[in-house]
Formats: structure tokens, C-alpha cells, sequence
């Protein structure tokens, strides 16, 4: 009896100590799944607050080149000397995308064709990626391209491009969708930029294949300034 008994007592004893780890294993799981809530809240929040400061920080830079800009002009008012100085910095603004520029080019509009069937009836379509834009990028710059922008991003000597996902990254600056329109500026001898991009193997290269293309001379284009910010760390002028 007393055998039975202590067997009962032991029973309930390790009911009681389940139901108390079972209790502590569902409190312990909802406040995980409070932290990790909290946590996304709050990355969400960190982002938005870094979108904002760098929308000031870009504003504040449009301020001071303004600025700037005006001091120089003034400068360059007083004497043939300041006038050249002013010139080369222009000239030197203009080359690394730090200002709006037009002049004669060309531009290509990409698009993904409807449907593309391959041997066995299906549907195949392939998108470009990082390496049919370098290929159309170097191309215009070996033909003499003084400023690029693809979708209005312009390409500084500091510009990426590189498949971020199902995105092609340029930079800092934005994404380029593959599946939608994409435009690319160039400006430059608008005869020779023609001719580079017409030339066998630079607008069928690869997945470009698979897009329509049509290319416009023409006489004015509008390139806008850069919105990656560019860093100079480690390069030194020579003495």
C-alpha cells in the first residue's frame, strides 16, 4: 500500500515539475518573440532615421555648393588668373558628376522583349546583369564618353556596378530593375558613341539578346550631378 502510494506521490510530483517546465518554455518563447519584434521595430526605426540624415546631409551639400559656387564666382570676377582657376574647378566638377552637364550624345533605351522561346516550345527570357552593363558602359567610355548616367544615375570614376539580388546596385546612387526600361546617357562626339554601340557584338552581348534596343543621336542631353557621395581617404596629390 504504502508502495502504491509513494509511486502516486512520485507521479504527481513529476506531473507537476512538466507542467512547470512546460510553462517556463511558453513564457520564455513569448518573450523571445517580444525581443525579436522589438528588435525588427527598432532596426526599422534606425533605418528611417539614416534615410532622413542623409536626405539633410544632401541637402546641406547642395547649400554649401551653392555657396561656393557663388564665392567663386565673385573671385573670378576680380581678375584673369581667378577666371582660369575657377574654370579648372568647374571642369574638374563636371568630370567627377558633381554637376549637371549637357552637351550631344546619344541615348539607348533598353527593353525586355515580350517572349523569347527556346528549341523545346517553353518560355526563356534572360535578364541582363552587371556584366552586359560594364561591356555597354566600357564601350561608351572607350569611344570617348565624357558623362554617363543609366535611369538618370550618373557613373562617377567611383561608381559600382554590381547584381545586388534580382537588382543591378550602381553604387550608392539606386538599382536598376532588368525586367523594366532601362535608359543610358551618354555624352560625347554623338557619330563616334553611335558607331561603338552599333558595332557587332556590343548591343547582342549575352543576355542583351534577349531586349530591344533603340538608339537616338542627339544634340542636346542633360545628365544630372551625382547623389553618391564621394570619398578621398587615401589618394594623395604628389609634391
Amino acid at each position: 500500500m504504502k508502495k502504491v502510494l509513494s509511486q502516486v506521490v512520485v507521479a504527481v510530483v513529476c506531473a507537476f515539475l512538466g507542467f512547470l517546465l512546460t510553462y517556463q518554455f511558453k513564457q520564455l518563447s513569448v518573450a523571445n518573440s517580444g525581443d525579436i519584434d522589438y528588435d525588427s521595430a527598432d532596426i526599422l526605426s534606425e533605418i528611417e532615421i539614416l534615410k532622413k540624415e542623409k536626405e539633410d546631409l544632401q541637402k546641406n551639400n547642395e547649400i554649401l555648393s551653392e555657396e561656393l559656387k557663388q564665392l567663386e564666382d565673385a573671385a573670378a570676377k576680380e581678375g584673369e588668373i581667378e577666371g582660369e582657376i575657377k574654370k579648372q574647378l568647374d571642369n574638374a566638377r563636371m568630370q567627377i558628376g558633381l554637376l549637371d552637364v549637357k552637351g550631344p550624345g546619344v541615348v539607348i533605351t533598353l527593353a525586355l522583349k515580350n517572349s523569347v522561346f527556346g528549341t523545346n516550345g517553353t518560355q526563356t527570357i534572360n535578364t541582363v546583369s552587371e556584366e552586359e552593363i560594364v561591356n555597354l558602359i566600357n564601350s561608351l567610355w572607350y569611344a570617348g564618353a565624357e558623362a554617363i548616367s543609366i535611369n538618370e544615375m550618373r557613373i562617377t570614376p567611383q561608381t559600382g556596378i554590381k547584381m545586388a539580388g534580382s537588382s543591378i546596385s550602381i553604387g550608392s546612387a539606386g538599382r536598376v530593375d532588368p525586367n523594366s526600361e532601362i535608359v543610358i546617357k551618354a555624352i560625347g562626339d554623338k557619330s563616334k558613341l553611335n558607331l561603338a554601340v552599333n558595332f557587332p557584338g556590343v548591343l547582342d552581348y549575352g543576355a542583351l539578346k534577349s531586349y530591344s534596343s533603340d538608339v537616338k543621336q542627339m544634340d542636346d542631353i542633360t545628365i544630372v550631378k551625382t547623389t553618391q557621395s564621394l570619398r578621398y581617404e587615401y589618394i594623395k596629390p604628389v609634391q
